[in-house]
């Protein structure tokens, strides 16, 4: 059986990584990809896929309240990279639960339950509620240097960006490829250190200069490594950012 599946996912290299995933898995027919809730609700009812991947955190309306919406009710499985939602998705009658990083091997058992209609059982739920709890934030950052594996204390790190699908971490004067997405990193990174000012960057808050603004009225954070590099504040993060430097 093809189970026509849809992606609702904000961010596109996260999107990208996820449908990567599910090409290499049999039986899987991506027909649409969403990237906020009320695109979500739309292609939902339009389409009526036997299953949905649905990220929780998203502009507009999140997971929770697309399933509210919808009239059509697809298998679905949440994926997210916060936690706290576990025990809400479970109540709206969810497959599984991907707590995000997640591996292709775990995905794959997912889609078995998918295929033999198997909703998560009590003392699986049970185990999960035990797992609910505050994460440690991440210290150390492994990444690939040809065949090494260098780890990076948080206190080099000056930003996280991202570029198509792919996120880069970097230091002073170099930019290291990180296997996670910025909404992954957000949730593991500790919030006295680091703060996301564009849906592509997230700086080191230590690690930034000053600010500029551009013609265009926009805020520019310029950053304190060897190239000075610019970084643009989005729209929607300038508040967070006033606030959070005294702007």
């Amino acid at each position: 059986m093809i189970l026509r599946t849809v992606i609702v996912e904000d961010e596109p290299h996260a999107r990208e990584r996820l449908k990567d995933m599910l090409a290499a898995m049999p039986g899987i027919e991506v027909v649409a990809e969403a990237e906020d809730g009320a695109q979500a609700i739309a292609i939902i009812d339009h389409l009526r896929p036997e299953l949905v991947l649905l990220d929780i955190e998203m502009p507009g309306f999140s997971g929770l309240e697309v399933l509210q919406r919808v009239r059509h009710r697809p298998w679905v499985v949440f994926t997210t990279a916060y936690d706290q939602y576990a025990i809400q998705a479970f109540e709206a009658n969810a497959v599984d639960y991907l707590l995000k990083p997640f591996t292709a091997k775990r995905l794959h058992q997912t889609l078995e339950r998918v295929r033999e209609r198997r909703p998560l059982n009590t003392d699986l739920l049970l185990q999960l509620q035990q797992l609910l709890r505050p994460r440690e934030y991440l210290g150390i950052f492994s990444v690939k240097n040809n065949e090494e594996i260098l780890l990076i204390p948080e206190s080099k790190v000056f930003f996280f960006s991202a570029e198509d699908k792919y996120v880069f971490l970097h230091t002073a004067g170099r930019r290291f490829f990180y296997d996670a997405t910025l909404k992954e990193l957000e949730n593991r990174l500790n919030p006295e250190h680091f703060l996301r000012i564009h849906k592509n960057a997230i700086v080191a808050v230590k690690q930034v200069r000053k600010f500029k603004r551009s013609l265009m009225g926009d805020f520019q954070a310029v950053m304190g490594d060897e190239k000075n590099t610019l970084l643009r504040v989005g729209r929607s993060f300038q508040a967070a950012v006033r606030s959070r430097f005294g702007l």
